[in-house]
């Protein structure tokens, strides 16, 4: 009886295994890209502008479509915007983690966890990051936008693209990122409640430019 049982869930497994590799590498139709630059120059008292990346990071970075803005006011740090756009995750184009890119770029991750942030129609489940090179401190907050809503984590994309292959879709998502300098003469919650605030008034404006 455990040798008949052992042998149909290899068989399930082997299955799935096979299942999935043929899935990974089925001809997807997939949508246009959205229009980036719909995306308004000035939010609040914010005044928007575009940087530009070379050509050699938007090759390792293999994403569909960039928006990288820096939003500046009186009295206050940059606050940097950067949407990344991906039609489908293949192997020379796929979501690279902020966990494993800064620490990679000679920032250390000295705290992380999962903020909320209010919408108009709802909440936003967002990674926290507070990041370090010795010299400068930085909050990054960032989340993984779908169809189907945001996700806040890797793992939770990860299971999103999964279902999304197994069923023949598109694994459209964008990585959703914003950070800004905490000045050393205000704390790290002063910066933290300036950086949501302005979150808060540009998502709206992201979920409209975006897909889903």
């Amino acid at each position: 009886m455990r040798t008949t049982k052992f042998t149909l869930l290899l068989v399930i497994v082997i299955a799935l295994i096979v299942y999935t590799f043929m899935m990974r590498y089925r001809e997807i139709e997939q949508p246009l890209p959205p229009d980036l630059s719909l995306m308004p120059e000035n939010i609040s008292d914010y005044r928007g502008s575009d940087n530009f990346l070379e050509p050699a990071s938007l090759a390792v970075l293999g994403a569909d479509g960039t928006l990288f803005r820096t939003f500046l006011r009186d009295g206050s740090p940059p606050i940097w915007l950067f949407l990344g756009y991906f039609g489908a995750q293949q192997e020379h184009s796929q979501i690279h983690s902020p966990k494993n890119c800064y620490p990679g770029s000679g920032w250390n991750i000295l705290q992380e966890g999962i903020i909320t942030v209010t919408i108009p129609d709802g909440e936003i489940r967002a990674k926290k990051l507070l990041i370090s090179d010795g010299v400068q401190r930085r909050i990054v907050i960032y989340w993984f936008s779908t169809p189907t809503g945001p996700v806040a984590d890797e793992f939770a994309l990860k299971w999103y693209q999964a279902r999304r292959s197994l069923s023949g879709k598109p694994q459209v998502s964008t990585f959703v990122r914003f950070s800004t300098v905490i000045p050393k003469e205000t704390g790290t919650d002063d910066a933290e409640s300036m950086i949501i605030e302005f979150i808060e008034s540009a998502a709206p404006f992201i979920k409209q430019v975006l897909p889903g």
